[in-house]
């Protein structure tokens, strides 16, 4: 975790891999919501995912997916804008793209974990900040 600033105001920022394996995601404020970013190599907006607990603005849940079409980070996007969400008791929005040019299956596997090891750090730096505050 060496370089993560998990603590203090955001943005907050994850590294985890080496070279073709990097990934990074950067958590912002979007007001009293949040912006989760996935990237590595060849950054780009493959697909975003919007997810709010209940009790958000109408007062339900909300979870959606759009993906650009021959993109495969929509289960990641999804997974962070929902993981998020649960920990911070804020709508999350996660925008992912990755793209290393002829990524091997174990080095699709590899920046996969990689991101959700983030996913897992940054999902628990926001519980531990909402139980500090009494909101969780």
């Amino acid at each position: 975790m060496d370089g993560d600033r998990l603590t203090g105001p955001l943005p907050w920022t994850c590294e985890r891999g080496e070279g073709r394996l990097a990934v990074r995601l950067e958590l912002r404020p979007q007001g009293r919501d949040l912006l989760l970013l996935i990237g590595g190599g060849a950054v780009h907006a493959g697909a975003v995912a919007v997810a709010s607990p209940a009790g958000g603005t109408a007062g339900e849940p909300c979870d959606e997916l759009a993906v650009v079409p021959g993109h495969k980070e929509g289960p990641l996007a999804r997974e962070g804008a929902r993981r998020l969400a649960a920990a911070s008791g804020r709508t999350c929005v996660a925008v992912a793209g990755i793209h290393q040019d002829r990524a091997t299956p174990d080095e699709i596997a590899a920046i996969v974990a990689h991101a959700r090891d983030a996913l897992h750090d940054l999902a628990d730096a926001l519980t531990r900040r909402r139980r500090e505050e009494g909101t969780a």
